[in-house]
């Protein structure tokens, strides 16, 4: 991961304060030079160096301009707006807020049309939000108290959900490592550092031999006597303009085998 996510101080010893240091901060996350910068937003490379070192002021466009060249999630927008002179103008809302009423039935449009398979709507945390009832099958593996953990906890402190994972080691790696691929997009490892934190002492990612790379990894699991397979697919809000929906993500397990797909049919008919 990149290190100025984890220590972005590491920059200057100081948070980023002024517009020129929020730049200079998501120019580096990114790993672009002032001049590729330059080219992507379509700006002179001197503006670039003067807009770093605070010898000029963007507008209001160029803030949006360099934050578009820069992919700067809509959760880092503001405080960049601010730094700037200007008011944050993306709003945080809660799925379950009457303004996000129409969202809610697109996604329950979505969960329904993946069923018998299971679906999951999560936020940022890993919270899970919306369940079809596939998922909602999925999660009753977890026990009772499984509404309010997130699905780091379920994974990986010990429980009936971690118990049910047949290749918990390889499963945990992978999610790892999409984590750290989203903590290096978002510039923020929060989420990175909960799941560090909830592994067991000592956990290391198994070795795998390098001709043993299969197509994907599937997620095994195992209830009672019944073995099932899942692949998952990660969808979100495509054009998202919220801070809270575009951070969702869908995420749908389909059946890697024709086994599993056959018990999914006959549980949820």
């Amino acid at each position: 991961m990149n290190d100025l996510i984890a220590n972005p101080a590491g920059l200057e010893g100081t948070e980023p304060e002024t517009f020129g240091d929020h730049l200079r901060l998501w120019r580096r996350i990114r790993g672009l030079s002032q001049l590729q910068l330059s080219v992507r937003a379509d700006v002179s490379s001197r503006h670039v160096s003067f807009l770093e070192s605070g010898r000029a002021k963007p507008s209001r466009q160029m803030v949006d301009t360099l934050a578009d060249a820069l992919d700067i999630p809509l959760r880092a927008r503001n405080p960049l707006l601010l730094s700037a002179g200007f008011a944050p103008a993306y709003r945080e809302t809660a799925l379950e807020a009457p303004d996000a009423s129409y969202i809610r039935q697109v996604l329950e449009t979505v969960l329904k049309s993946t069923e018998p398979f299971p679906a999951l709507v999560l936020d940022r945390h890993w919270r899970v939000l919306m369940t079809n009832a596939g998922g909602g099958l999925l999660m009753s593996l977890a026990g009772d108290d499984s509404a309010d953990k997130t699905m780091f906890e379920l994974m990986l402190q010990p429980g009936p959900m971690r118990d049910a994972i047949v290749n918990w080691d390889e499963v945990v790696s992978d999610v790892l490592k999409r984590v750290r691929r989203e903590a290096d997009h978002a510039g923020d490892d929060t989420v990175l550092k909960m799941m560090m934190e909830m592994l067991p002492k000592g956990w290391k990612p198994p070795r795998r031999a390098d001709n043993a790379v299969p197509l994907i990894i599937p997620l095994h699991m195992r209830l009672g006597d019944v073995d099932m397979r899942f692949t998952s697919i990660i969808g979100s809000l495509g054009t998202a303009a919220d801070i809270g929906l575009a951070e969702l993500s869908i995420e749908t397990f389909l059946p890697a085998d024709e086994a599993t797909e056959k018990v999914l049919r006959e549980m949820i008919s």
